[in-house]
């Protein structure tokens, strides 16, 4: 009965004792998973977006809290780095004291957190009709815009129409929502129409620093 006893003793002291060891084990693989979890850092990729979004609308805000522009898009992808893609973006802006400005395209992206986008293929602008003013339509391939100062340029063909007038240049533009003028550069060509109450003839382009330059009140 003792030898009995002594043996079971034994079986019991080894089954504790390769507990003991497999607890020490897991404990010490725990640990180091832990340290290793620890030590990781996520570092977003350049080159991959850190949220997509679908039917995104996009509004800014002035200082009284309310609504000043708006930017609505079928999809947007925005990077760590601040920038921003938007495809079948449209760019309203919403001061009811203003004539309101509407400028779409295939894809508009901001390097800078929206201080400036640039609009890319089937870019559309137009501003509304005031009192003292007629509507003003372009259209070109790409757009830069500055919203915060509400001027725009391009460096590419583009076409425009103010009122019943037309005019296309083939070496860009460069427009001044603040100031209501338009510069064009480059083999422009306008039709100007005299019954047409949207301007007075001889104010219309002037000829600006550039020979090749034309300069409109618009």
């Amino acid at each position: 009965m003792a030898h009995r006893r002594l043996i079971i003793q034994e079986r019991i002291t080894a089954i504790v004792g390769a507990a003991l060891l497999f607890s020490l084990v897991g404990l010490s693989y725990y640990y180091s998973i832990q340290i290793t979890l620890d030590d990781l850092k996520y570092v977003p990729s350049a080159s991959s977006p850190d949220f997509t979004a679908t039917d995104v609308t996009m509004s800014d805000f002035n200082e009284q809290g309310v609504a000043s522009q708006r930017l609505a898009a079928q999809s947007v992808e925005h990077y760590s780095d601040e920038r921003m893609m938007a495809h079948q973006a449209t760019y309203h802006t919403l001061d009811p004291s203003k004539p309101q400005i509407v400028a779409r395209a295939d894809k508009a992206e901001s390097l800078d957190g929206l201080e400036t986008v640039q609009l890319t293929g089937n870019v559309r602008f137009t501003r509304a009709a005031s009192e003292a003013e007629p509507d003003l339509y372009f259209e070109t391939e790409f757009l830069n815009g500055f919203l915060d100062t509400h001027q725009f340029e391009t460096d590419r063909p583009v076409f425009m129409r103010r009122g019943e007038d037309t005019t296309s240049s083939q070496n860009g533009m460069r427009y001044d929502n603040v100031a209501h003028t338009v510069e064009l550069t480059g083999s422009v060509q306008t039709v100007l129409h005299p019954q047409s109450k949207s301007i007075a003839l001889p104010t219309l382009f002037r000829r600006c620093s550039s020979p090749e330059a034309w300069h409109s009140n618009a």
